[in-house]
């Protein structure tokens, strides 16, 4: 399985468990980027052994090259000294050599696709890695609000479970809406009758008429009555 692929499963394996299980979010996160950290050591690890081994091939291709061109100057030196035996023999070196040259090379081309695809793959999970180490801070505060609203929605259910609560306090309400209302009425029945009280004695002062002692004098004077302070005085002399 390539880093990709690996990458995908760490990645499916703890988004479930991290939907699946009530547990920690920043320790699953955090736990999430050691695994993805360690893979991204290992992938590093492969990286340079297959450095390591292209380089190996590299060098193996040059040198079968190299031990190629050396045959091809010894037969050209047997040609030239006449002895086209020990050229042909040369010439047989030389294909051995060119022969081994070629399949190296092929095995260094196929190793350098596979190399190039390590490579990519490599950056993509380091991309990965950083983008989701820039993110955590992000998912939690996210998570955290998510909580937080599923509470107040739990505490609103609660709320629509418990009419017998909601009644009662609507009684409460209603009584003591009552009660105010009695009181205005009494304090407001308390003003008008001192304001009736009031009224009353200045109707009583406003009523009394001044001249009916007056009157009842100058009537007691005509029938010859004697007035009251007379009276007073008739009774001091006796």
């Amino acid at each position: 399985m390539g880093i990709v692929g690996r990458f995908i499963n760490v990645l499916r394996a703890y988004s479930s468990s991290f939907l699946d299980k009530a547990e920690d979010p920043e320790k699953m996160l955090q736990q999430m980027i050691t695994d993805l950290d360690e893979q991204k050591r290992q992938a590093k690890q492969q990286m340079t052994e297959a450095l390591a081994l292209q380089k190996r091939l590299e060098r193996d291709t040059e040198k079968e090259q190299a031990e190629a061109g050396k045959w091809e100057q010894k037969a050209i030196l047997a040609v030239q000294n006449g002895k086209d035996d020990l050229a042909k023999e040369a010439l047989v070196r030389k294909k051995e050599f060119e022969r081994r040259a070629l399949e190296f090379e092929k095995q260094l081309a196929h190793h350098k696709q596979n190399a190039d695809v390590l490579r990519d793959g490599y950056q993509k999970l380091e991309d990965k890695i950083d983008e989701i180490k820039r993110k955590k801070g992000l998912l939690l505060a996210k998570q955290k609000q998510a909580a937080a609203q599923e509470q107040i929605y739990q505490t609103i259910e609660g709320f629509g479970n418990s009419t017998g609560a909601l009644e009662t306090i609507e009684r409460m309400e209603d009584k003591i809406e009552d009660q105010q209302s009695r009181a205005e009425a009494y304090q407001e029945i308390s003003m008008d009758t001192d304001k009736e009280a009031l009224e009353r004695k200045f109707a009583e002062l406003e009523s009394s008429d001044p001249d009916l002692d007056t009157e009842l004098l100058e009537l007691k004077k005509r029938a010859a009555l004697p007035s009251p302070e007379g009276n007073s005085g008739g009774e001091g002399k006796k």
